[in-house]
């Protein structure tokens, strides 16, 4: 038995619709299948994203902690992008600027910092086990389209 999603989100069980697959010709099972494989890659892309951003805020507590150990007046590199660097000097090792997305910078202090990064990282974790258990269960039911899928295909062949 297979339950079809109603959309591509992450949904509970409880709120699929029951679809006995050995009711649906070869045609049906074979756009199912097709979506299904696009929901898995659309999940696997999401999960790399976010892998990415999880490293990046893990990089960027690390960096947080290495400039609390630096020295004030200290020249340092600025990075404005992730390959143009400006010289600078270190003003203060007591607060930072944290970029809290779309462009908005909040100040805090170099602890707050860390911590913040932290929790960044990890609610991007909890994200990518909901991702990894989604794309588990997508697979499942794909394997169920695709065992279904070839039963009609022989029992065509036969006839």
């Amino acid at each position: 038995m297979f339950r079809a999603p109603r959309s591509a989100s992450i949904m509970p069980p409880k709120e699929r619709q029951a679809i006995d697959l050995n009711t649906l010709d070869a045609q049906q099972l074979s756009s199912i299948r097709e979506q299904l494989e696009e929901e898995v890659q659309s999940f696997v892309r999401s999960s790399v994203a976010l892998q990415k951003a999880a490293g990046e805020f893990g990089s960027s507590g690390r960096a947080i902690e290495s400039l609390s150990e630096q020295k004030e007046g200290q020249p340092l590199l600025l990075p404005l992008t992730s390959s143009l660097y400006v010289a600078g000097t270190l003003a203060s090792t007591d607060n930072v600027l944290v970029d809290i997305g779309t462009g908005y910078y909040m100040e805090k202090s170099t602890e707050e910092g860390i911590d913040y990064c932290k929790r960044k990282v990890m609610y991007l974790k909890e994200k990518l086990d909901q991702i990894g258990a989604a794309i588990k269960d997508k697979q499942r039911v794909l394997a169920e389209v695709n065992g279904a899928l070839g039963r009609k295909m022989q029992q065509t062949q036969k006839a």
